[in-house]
Order: structure tokens, then sequence, then C-alpha cells
């Protein structure tokens, strides 16, 4: 659960963010850059790093100080796990960009990867600090993500508290609070913020898992069939489907 929780909350850090564009310049080798780095960013989009790799390793030799190349590499080198080349190519990104909070963002999820919590929640904390960075937060619900992994359960509801107050219509931070509660044993709580997170995105899937679990232990199997066979509308070949399709086989008149 918490693996499928850590998948949902970096793949929003990664896709919040948008890489900046390339500045228009005559010179033949940045504009070359230029192509490369928008064709990698294509086959990022198309979920295949390592075309987008090769794309962008050509790239930076065009422009090795083009900040936005080198945090498109860095998130290349992330997706296929090589994680010291993304750390080195973000941090580059940074002191090109004069720490671009966008970037400050991306190199915390880095370290989500890495469970190094206390320095993701630093780079969290810089990003979401930055009064010009609009997606402060998303920022925020990764310091609250980290907390939680540390198993610091009242930050990691404070933060997620403060990221609903930023963007009440972000599901990520209730599904957060509804996680951070059923730590702490708090299963009225937890309900509660898994039926916000599904009023907000229907299309959460784990929130609805989740959500069917606690009904089971209800002695609700009525109401947890209907969260489970929204699931396998949506998702009948994930492996939350699959293990969807193993939990209806002992629900009554399944």
């Amino acid at each position: 659960m918490i693996h499928l929780l850590k998948i949902f909350i970096t793949f929003l850090i990664l896709t919040a963010v948008a890489c900046a564009p390339v500045s228009t310049n005559k010179s033949s080798n940045k504009h070359q850059a230029d192509v490369h780095y928008k064709m990698a960013l294509a086959h990022l989009q198309g979920d295949n790093p390592t075309l987008a790799l090769k794309e962008l390793l050509i790239a930076v030799k065009q422009d090795p100080k083009n900040s936005s190349i080198h945090v498109a590499l860095a998130q290349s080198y992330q997706r296929k796990n090589a994680y010291h080349l993304a750390e080195t190519h973000y941090l580059k990104a940074l002191d090109l960009s004069d720490q671009d909070p966008r970037y400050q963002n991306n190199l915390a999820s880095l370290y989500l990867d890495l469970k190094m919590w206390d320095k993701a929640i630093d780079y969290f904390d810089l990003a979401s600090k930055n009064l010009l960075f609009e997606n402060a937060h998303v920022s925020v619900a990764g310091k609250a993500y980290a907390c939680f992994q540390k198993e610091d359960y009242q930050s990691a509801l404070e933060f997620s508290s403060e990221a609903i107050s930023l963007a009440p219509r972000y599901a990520a931070a209730y599904f957060l609070k509804s996680e951070a509660f059923h730590a702490l044993g708090d299963i009225d709580q937890e309900k509660h913020y898994l039926q916000r997170t599904i009023n907000i995105a229907p299309q959460h899937m784990l929130a609805r898992y989740q959500l069917a679990l606690l009904f089971l232990q209800e002695d609700s199997p009525q109401e947890a069939k209907e969260q489970f066979e929204t699931i396998l509308e949506f998702t009948p070949t994930s492996d939350l489907g699959f293990k969807v399709k193993s939990l209806m086989k002992s629900l009554p008149d399944s």
C-alpha cells in the first residue's frame, strides 16, 4: 500500500512541474539543441526515457548552459533509476537557473526515490516558500509525504492541511491525510478523508480500494462491492484490479 502511495505522490510531483521553455537564439548549436530537447520531451511524455536520454545527451553538448536541458536529463535519469546522475543534473540546473523552485521541487522528488526524507523536506520547503512558485501546494504535500515516511504523522497531517488550504481541490493531500489517520488508528477520520479524496477525484482507485477495505472491516460488504466494481470497471488488469478480483470472490452474492 505504501509503495503504491509513493508512486502516486511522486507521479504528481514530477508531472506538476513543466520544464521551462528554451529561449530563442540565432546560434545554430542552440537551435539544434532546441530541436533535440523538444524531441526528448515528446519521448518523456510517451514514457520512453531511453529515447529521451539519447536526444538530451546530444542537446546538452550543443547547449551545455541550458537549465531546461539539464532538468530534462535529470528526469530521464531518474526514470531509469540512475539516481546519482539525476542528482548531478538537477543540481546543475539549479545553479544555471538561480535556484528555480520548480527544479528544487523536482530534486526533492528524487530524494523521495532515494528515501532521503530530510533532504526531500529541505528542498520541498525551499520550493514551497518561493512566492513565485505556482505549485507550492505540491511541494507542501511532498513535505507531508516525507514526514509520513519518517513516521512523524502529526507533521504529515499539518502539511497535508496546509496543502489543502493552498489548493482545496488537490486530491493527493486528502489522501495523504487518510493515510496518516490510518497510521494513527483513527478510522473515522481515515474514512472521512478517503471519501473526500474520491469526491474530488473519482478516478482515484487507490482511495476507493482503501475505502472498500474499511467497509469490509465494518461488515458492510455491499458498500465495499460498489467500490470494487468501480475499480474493476476502470482498471481491471492493474495490480489493484487483480487484488480486487480476489477479494470479490469472498463477498456475498459475488
